[in-house]
């Protein structure tokens, strides 16, 4: 038995990661939808002709199986990305498979064909936009720093207020060249992993940490009694990993051009119909600059033009959707 408590925090997201491998595969779950969700207010209007998938009527997805992102408990989608995805799947007239991938297996999964889709807070980068159809972003994830509740009262931080404290992250992570050039840090703590940065930001040994944002967002929503809080950091281009911004994006296989245009006006849907932010807050992720895009797009002249529309190497004409968005 753990009777440290962020210890079992962190047990309780990894096993969900855990359980997920044992028991996702193809068909495992197939027929999930937004009825898994407690079903949907809006009506899914015809989608025509039938979209191109992997199996004939379902949208088979490979995803990592982790908490709050998406995973599968007790036979049903959880997280962010599983909650939007069952909205639009439904929309389409699609139920949705899912197969369990390792990080480094999932694009290539995808950009072959043996999949269609993959979500699980994916960055977009112009090196992914030349292998796969990429969607509008989904939401979007930038540098937040860790404390404790009572710390202080700002709703965000800048490079400076880390001047005179202690800072931490675990080895390995990007962010930690930026963390050694803060001037007036007072030490630059490295951990083996989330649990005992964790640990120390909660005992008062550490003042602030940079982790995982979305997995930590998670962990506080369940576990209050810790008193801690995450805050978002002001970009800094002096510091590009430690304050720097992305697109959460999904990925739809290049052969399957009607799923992609299909998705992606079903996220266009998502936004515009203001479901996205209430579908982050139920996981714990409700800080506003999570919907917040970036000053500047990086995807203009790679994978968009100024408008928004597809450029590059999937360009195509894109199939209309609207009615079932409605």
């Amino acid at each position: 038995m753990i009777d440290d408590p962020i210890q079992r925090a962190i047990e309780t997201v990894k096993s969900s990661r855990r359980g997920f491998l044992k028991t996702a595969g193809y068909g495992v779950v197939a027929g999930l939808g937004a009825s898994t969700l407690g079903g949907n207010a809006f009506a899914a209007a015809p989608v025509g002709s039938a979209i191109k998938t992997v199996r004939p009527g379902y949208l088979t997805a490979a995803c990592l199986g982790d908490m709050p992102i998406a995973s599968v408990r007790d036979g049903k989608l959880v997280g962010t990305d599983f909650d939007m995805l069952a909205l639009i799947a439904e929309r389409l007239q699609l139920k949705i498979d899912v197969q369990n991938m390792s990080f480094s297996a999932v694009i290539e999964a995808v950009k072959s064909g043996r999949v269609d889709w993959f979500g699980g807070n994916f960055a977009w980068t112009p090196i992914r936009a030349k292998l796969l159809l990429l969607t509008d972003p989904v939401f979007y994830t930038g540098a937040y720093v860790i404390m404790r509740k009572n710390q202080t009262a700002k709703t965000s931080l800048a490079v400076a207020d880390l001047s005179g404290h202690t800072i931490g992250t675990a080895t390995g992570y990007s962010v930690v060249p930026d963390m050694k050039k803060v001037p007036g840090v007072v030490e630059v703590k490295l951990y083996d992993g989330i649990d005992s940065c964790l640990r120390d930001v909660t005992a008062g040994r550490l003042d602030f940490a940079v982790l995982y944002a979305p997995t930590v967002d998670y962990m506080i929503q369940q576990n209050p009694s810790w008193g801690l809080k995450q805050i978002p950091i002001a970009f800094d281009t002096a510091y590009p990993s430690l304050t720097g911004k992305f697109a959460s994006i999904w990925g739809v296989s290049p052969d399957k051009k009607d799923l992609f245009d299909g998705i992606n006006e079903g996220v266009r849907w998502l936004w515009r119909t203001n479901q996205i932010k209430p579908i982050l807050a139920k996981y714990g992720i409700d800080n506003p600059d999570y919907l917040q895009p970036m000053p500047t797009d990086p995807r203009i002249g790679v994978d968009r033009d100024a408008k928004g529309a597809l450029i590059g190497p999937f360009a195509h004409e894109p199939r209309d959707f609207s009615q079932a968005f409605a």
